[in-house]
């Protein structure tokens, strides 16, 4: 019942998002509450405000401000940011949602919601399958309404943080990725590739990354994006890269998270899977077959204990393999 008010990602503060990120995995539109958001309640638009919505501007963002305050104090806060703005919106109701989304042209998956209320700004996101994403109040000071709610807000983001992450790792090419979409859709979790994380976040591919910067910076970024995870979201359905494991910080990092999985697959099966992939730099080889089969031996060991469970997924379809795990 109460995961409907689960937020995707949780941040200390607005001013904290790594926005770059969000436009490189395809969001085009931001949806952002004001008060406790952006500035403290009935405070007009501040440097950092102006500063943040510039940015995002270059970017490449469209945004709209959706406040359930009246015009005056959304004309007030707006006379220096000049975004879209929808006031007397009505959340949690879907409708203003669906108007910010029509001023900014966007859909649902390429739009996202910032704010620091679950029963308003959360709830309302969340049942149009926008991302949302919770940000700490700016300030304590609120009017009494809103009081009251944060005591309830406290019971469910207990609940939340008590939730654990479901973590798949295992070799390149043994479906992580495709069965953890599958199984976030068939739980309504969130869904994170670290690896297409990292390519968001670093705006180029792995291979990419391999070639300019090395195999050892790459281990470190799974490293860092992986204690941001952390601290970000919960209740979420990770798929590692497969070597982010084998690293002892990270094995640490991910016993702490939530259950982690280890999905076994033999040689053969990885093979056929990753026929004709260029895109897996480790495999770049005269002899790709001898090259996983060396790997799964240096790696099996460190797998499995890294891993709560394990899970062979050779003859199973991906749908047989959720139907396990669910």
């Amino acid at each position: 019942m109460l995961q409907r008010f689960y937020p995707d990602y949780i941040y200390n503060s607005t001013y904290e998002i790594d926005f770059h990120y969000y436009y490189n995995t395809g969001i085009r539109g931001i949806i952002f509450d004001i008060d406790n958001t952006l500035v403290p309640h009935g405070a007009d638009a501040d440097e950092r405000a102006i500063v943040l919505f510039e940015k995002l501007r270059q970017i490449g963002f469209s945004t709209c401000l959706l406040s359930n305050n009246k015009e005056p104090r959304v004309l007030r806060f707006n006379q220096l940011i000049q975004s879209e703005y929808i006031y007397k919106a009505g959340k949690p109701g879907q409708k203003g949602y669906q108007r910010a989304m029509e001023c900014m042209g966007t859909s649902i998956e390429q739009t996202m919601f910032v704010g620091d209320q679950l029963f308003t700004d959360v709830w309302g996101a969340k049942k149009l399958g926008i991302t949302c994403v919770l940000v700490r109040p700016i300030h304590p000071k609120e009017e009494i309404q809103i009081v009251l709610k944060r005591y309830l807000e406290r019971i469910v983001l207990r609940s939340y943080c008590k939730k654990k992450d479901t973590i798949l790792i295992g070799f390149m090419g043994t479906g992580k990725s495709t069965i953890g979409k599958l199984l976030a859709q068939q739980q309504h979790r969130l869904f994170i590739d670290t690896d297409a994380y990292i390519e968001a976040k670093e705006g180029c591919s792995i291979s990419d990354i391999f070639e300019q910067k090395g195999e050892d910076y790459f281990r470190s970024l799974e490293t860092k994006v992986l204690g941001e995870l952390n601290r970000v979201t919960h209740n979420a359905v990770i798929a590692t890269g497969g070597g982010l494991p084998l690293r002892r910080e990270n094995a640490e990092l991910l016993s702490g998270m939530g259950e982690v999985i280890y999905l076994q697959t033999s040689a053969d099966t990885i093979l056929e899977r990753l026929k004709g992939d260029t895109t897996r730099p480790l495999l770049n080889t005269e002899n790709p077959r001898e090259r996983i089969e060396q790997l799964l031996l240096e790696r099996d060991e460190k797998y499995m204990a890294a891993s709560q469970k394990k899970l062979v997924t050779d003859g199973f379809s991906a749908e047989e393999i959720v139907a396990i795990l669910d």
